[in-house]
C-alpha cells in the first residue's frame, strides 16, 4: 500500500518556484481553471486547492 504524501497549503509564489516559472507563467497556466481550483484568499492555497493544481497541471 502506498503512503499518501501530505500535501501542504502553498503560495503562488512557492508554487510557481516549484514548477520552476515566473508568477506571471504560472497565473497564465492556472487562469483557465480558477472555478475549479477556487478563490485564491490570503497568502495561500489551501492544501486542498493545492491538490487539485497537481491533478490539473502534474506534479512539479
Amino acid at each position: 500500500m502506498e503512503a499518501q504524501e501530505k500535501i501542504a497549503a502553498l503560495s503562488k509564489n512557492q508554487l510557481a518556484d516549484a514548477y520552476n516559472v515566473s508568477l506571471r507563467t504560472f497565473t497564465s497556466w492556472i487562469d483557465p481553471f480558477k472555478d475549479d481550483i477556487g478563490e485564491y484568499r490570503g497568502k495561500t492555497f489551501t492544501p486542498k486547492q493545492v491538490s487539485i493544481i497537481f491533478d490539473l497541471l502534474g506534479r512539479p
